[in-house]
């Protein structure tokens, strides 16, 4: 079964197709809308529902939301517990930790032979000198374990001039921006491609919803292992 064949079946978020994530490529997904993390989780749901494999998860900005993965799931008409036993999650917050969890991800993929690798908000560890250091090696590291492995690998940044964020973007295969210029008008630019999706009214089901929940338990929070936030 091809990847883009049983992940065209799933439901997808309005204007990102989620069979364009392709296998051995590198995905950015950017901007401060909080679509970006969506994006993440629903593919981290599509990898076990329509493809039967675990996921990876790694958070670099303590964004990972079992509540929103939760909701995800029961849309797919899939168990909460049979998703999230199959995500393995490890957190950073610092870039030493980060770059140690890179360093890793080669074990952890041999593990669990996960379809979808994501990483949130890898360029925000990355803002002192040794950040700048560490960045462009634990990329290059990224692409090759990526091309190597078929993974889909989806990486989350806020975008913008920032050094790590530019630097993340030209090292993409693929660039997914999405922008937010009014309550009522989100508007996604993928690879030079242009859409705008208005959310639905209050009452029905919005992309918006998967998100935004407070609280939770924190898992992988010491960085040291990946875990199963079951």
């Amino acid at each position: 079964m091809s990847y883009s064949t049983s992940l065209h079946n799933l439901p997808i978020i309005p204007c990102i197709d989620v069979q364009d994530f392709k296998p051995s490529c590198v995905t950015v997904v950017e901007g401060s809308s909080s679509m970006v993390p969506d994006i993440l989780f629903r593919l981290c749901a599509a990898s076990i529902v329509s493809l039967d494999r675990d996921a990876v998860f790694v958070d670099g900005w303590n964004s990972f939301n079992p509540y929103a993965l939760s909701k995800i799931a029961k849309s797919f008409g899939m168990e909460r517990k049979k998703v999230l036993s199959r995500i393995h999650v490890a957190r950073a917050f610092t870039e030493y930790q980060m770059e140690a969890l890179i360093e890793g991800l080669q074990d952890a993929i041999g593990t669990w032979n996960p379809a979808v690798l994501a990483i949130s908000y890898l360029p925000s560890q990355f803002s002192g000198a040794d950040g700048k250091r560490l960045l462009p090696p634990i990329l290059e590291r990224i692409k090759s374990l990526t091309a190597s492995s078929g993974t889909i690998t989806a990486i989350s940044s806020f975008g913008g001039s920032w050094y790590g964020d530019r630097l993340l973007a030209s090292k993409a295969d693929r660039i997914v921006r999405i922008e937010q210029p009014a309550k009522k008008l989100i508007r996604i630019v993928d690879d030079g491609r242009l859409f705008e999706y208005m959310p639905v009214p209050p009452g029905q089901t919005r992309v918006t919803d998967f998100t935004g929940f407070a609280g939770g338990d924190v898992y992988g929070q010491n960085s040291a292992n990946f875990s199963n936030p079951a």
